[in-house]
């Protein structure tokens, strides 16, 4: 339960998580699922997936394995045909492009994202991630972010994923800030542990269970309640002229 917000400092910057924090990470996941009961692997979405990020997806961030050959590894491990990985493999490239084409900002992202901006507060985004900063980039554009962030830090140019602790030391350096000015907005129980040990301050949004943070957010617009107004008056200045 949140503790008085007078408690926590406002703070001058934010390092975001990106997905399922600034968007849905989970449709693909989700189809994936109802997929492979049809094809009769019964399996639970939380344990089916603590596998394949442990002991396959965090390689493919790190940029030591190729993407499709760790997914057709982990459907063989789990118990699929060759004939049905092939199946799977098909259907799911094409439902990666739609969904990617698709996906938008969770709601009360842009706006908030942007009323952060406008009132000064330093935001970066440190993502697990199989594409590099600059392919995050392109995404945050899609999203109606673009412009917004003074960094984009990819575990795929890193070859460390969080919640290594040079993960959130190197988005601090992008953006020239000490830990006790940032704080951390994710979803993931480790990687917020790893956000704290470095001295970062914790938000949670869209959290898993276990999560332990600062503070819980029950809705994105409350961020606005822990951030700095540094350049609060000059914007409404801007807006009264």
């Amino acid at each position: 339960m949140n503790r008085a917000k007078s408690q926590l400092p406002k703070f001058d910057g934010l390092i975001f998580d990106m997905g399922d924090v600034l968007y849905d990470a989970t449709v693909w996941r989700r189809w994936l699922i109802q997929l492979l009961h049809r094809m009769g692997l019964n399996t639970r979405y939380r344990s089916f997936f603590k596998v394949w990020e442990r002991e396959y997806l965090d390689d493919v961030h790190r940029g030591l394995r190729d993407y499709g050959e760790a997914f057709q590894a982990f459907l063989l491990a789990a118990g699929l045909s060759r004939g049905h990985i092939d199946e799977v493999v098909a259907a799911s490239h094409a439902r990666k492009r739609e969904i990617e084409a698709g996906t938008r900002a969770l709601p009360g992202v842009r706006e908030t994202i942007a009323r952060l901006s406008q009132q000064g507060v330093v935001l970066a985004v440190l993502s697990d991630s199989e594409s590099t900063s600059e392919l995050l980039h392109a995404r945050l554009v899609r999203l109606g972010l673009g412009g917004r962030f003074t960094a984009v830090v990819s575990s795929f140019d890193l070859e460390r994923t969080k919640p290594d602790p040079v993960c959130y030391h190197e988005a601090l350096s992008a953006i020239g800030m000490r830990a006790e000015q940032v704080a951390f907005v994710g979803h993931d129980a480790d990687e917020m542990t790893g956000a704290k040990a470095v001295g970062l301050r914790t938000l949670a949004f869209n959290f898993e269970p276990g999560t332990k943070a600062d503070r819980y957010l029950a809705r994105f617009e409350e961020l606005l309640d822990y951030t700095s107004r540094r350049a609060a008056r000059g914007t409404e200045c801007l807006e009264a002229a």
